[in-house]
């Protein structure tokens, strides 16, 4: 890990082709290696959590690509459309939460 002062990665954040990490802390700007995420066992509860989340995805994306569709969710949720996607997220997780319930 290497904080920098170069003024070029001032409030620069993210990752650079996967292999350095650039973050913001506490107004420093750190440097990274990315993490190796491979040898890390989920747990079938974190398992059901990525697949219920992959599926939510898929039927917003769905949602948000029909622009009838678009337009009836923007009104029964009352939002305006750049905060669609995440009211949007929430109410499907909240459905399918209460299907895997039954």
């Amino acid at each position: 890990m290497a904080i920098s002062k170069n003024p070029l990665l001032k409030g620069l954040k993210g990752t650079i082709n996967k292999e350095i990490v650039v973050r913001d802390f506490f107004g420093k700007t750190i440097l990274s290696g990315y993490p190796d995420m491979s040898n890390v066992k989920r747990s079938s509860k974190q398992k059901r959590q990525t697949d219920r989340m992959r599926k939510a995805n898929i039927e917003v994306d769905s949602i948000l690509k029909d622009e009838q569709k678009r337009n009836e969710a923007q009104v029964r949720l009352n939002v305006q459309r750049n905060r669609l996607r995440p009211a949007l997220l929430s109410e499907v997780l909240l459905r399918l939460g209460k299907e895997s319930q039954t």
